[in-house]
């Protein structure tokens, strides 16, 4: 609660600067407050203010790898896949958001049961009518899940088993996209995100837009011994580049008449699809190596191979959705944002260096970094 205090504070200080006769403080104000270069037939500024937000999100993040690999020795050849993955549950987060002019500040907490032993999360945006950037990064420690399968199904042979162990793994991704919209003067992408511009008229824009990501999973070589994977920790680069439309579709729109904006004025819906090709694909897997004390039974770490790859440019994509209604100087709106970050390789390296037995071959895997949010919002402007 000092932090909204402070907030608060802060944001009103800066709506005083009007009065100030700082050189300085005149431009930075004038900065908060001054409408976009926009065609007016399509798009309607509000006159800058102080507003007031609630919001409540839902989101879901994780890591899934599939490692395909054979057993080849004497007269049999068996195919098989080791499965790991980590996520969070469901998580759920309250807060308040303070904004003026072009500025807009916001702090949230997890509500409800845990989503993870531990987690911790930040976000930065920037979203203007040309360009925009968004900042993410979490860190989440939950229990690994893994599996081995040896086979088909019906098989005399088929082995399947699951495992999810008592140690916790560590997931690690930080992220920037960033996005440039080409008709920005009579498409007003932040409309149905933040109050401050209003689509007056359904338009459309290509988009463009880079991406940049940073991810890493952590497996403890205690938990390692106890599972199925033949590889233990990742380290991924991806560096993104790609395009896409969206579109605001306005279903209704009116003026305001008078000062307090009275009545249902505004309800857009955008769709936005941006997927993107991944040039830089970068890997580093660790595979953990144990020694076998015959007398005490235990089991020791004992050494690390590294493989170092440079994976396929693979596809991802972008895709987010949101409704915007403005009632009175009430703004609300619900947005949906999907992200994907895909890596693959095939016989990038020796099955030697990562102390696999000589008869395992064939060595291919795919994985995904993946995290989705639902956020809905609900403003006053003053």
């Amino acid at each position: 609660m000092k932090k909204n205090l402070f907030i608060i504070t802060l944001l009103l200080s800066i709506a005083s600067m009007q009065a100030q006769e700082s050189p300085f403080m005149k431009k930075a104000y004038q900065f908060l407050i001054k409408p976009e270069e926009v065609d007016t037939t399509r798009i309607y500024q509000p006159k800058a203010g102080i507003s007031l937000g609630a919001f409540n999100t839902v989101q879901k993040a994780g890591f899934d790898v599939d490692v395909d690999f054979a057993l080849d020795f004497e007269d049999i050849y068996q195919t098989g896949l080791s499965q790991y993955s980590l996520s969070e549950n469901l998580c759920k987060k309250i807060g308040l958001e303070v904004g003026y002019g072009k500025v807009i500040l916001g702090y949230g907490l997890e509500v409800g049961p845990r989503s993870a032993w531990k987690k911790s999360s930040f976000g930065l945006g920037i979203i203007g009518k040309s360009w925009g950037a968004k900042f993410n990064y979490y860190k989440i420690t939950n229990p690994f899940k893994s599996s081995l399968t040896l086979g088909e199904e019906g098989d005399a042979g088929y082995i399947h088993d699951e495992f999810i162990t008592e140690e916790a793994a560590v997931l690690k991704s930080f992220t920037i996209d960033g996005y440039y919209a080409f008709n920005n003067n009579r498409f007003a992408f932040p409309a149905t995100y933040k109050v401050g511009m209003v689509q007056r008229r359904t338009a459309g824009s290509w988009m463009l837009t880079a991406r940049y990501m940073q991810g890493s999973l952590y497996n403890s070589p205690e938990a390692s011994w106890d599972s199925y994977n033949m590889l233990d920790c990742f380290n991924t680069l991806q560096a993104s580049v790609g395009g896409g439309y969206s579109v605001n579709f306005v279903l209704w729109h009116k003026d305001p008449t008078g000062p307090r904006d009275q009545g249902l004025r505004n309800l857009t819906i955008n769709l936005t699809a941006m997927p993107v090709i991944t040039l830089v694909n970068y890997l580093k897997t660790t595979s953990y190596k144990f020694n076998f004390d015959e007398e005490t039974g235990a089991m020791t770490n004992t050494d690390e191979r590294v493989s170092k790859i440079w994976c396929y440019p693979m596809p991802n994509y972008v895709g987010s959705a949101a409704v915007g209604l403005t009632l009175w100087r009430f703004f609300f709106s619900t947005q949906f944002t999907y992200n994907t970050f895909y890596f693959r390789s095939s016989h990038a390296f020796d099955a030697n260096q990562m102390d696999t037995p000589d008869y395992v071959d064939d060595i291919s895997f795919r994985g995904t970094f993946h995290d989705w949010t639902l956020k809905t919002l609900l403003v006053y402007r003053f």
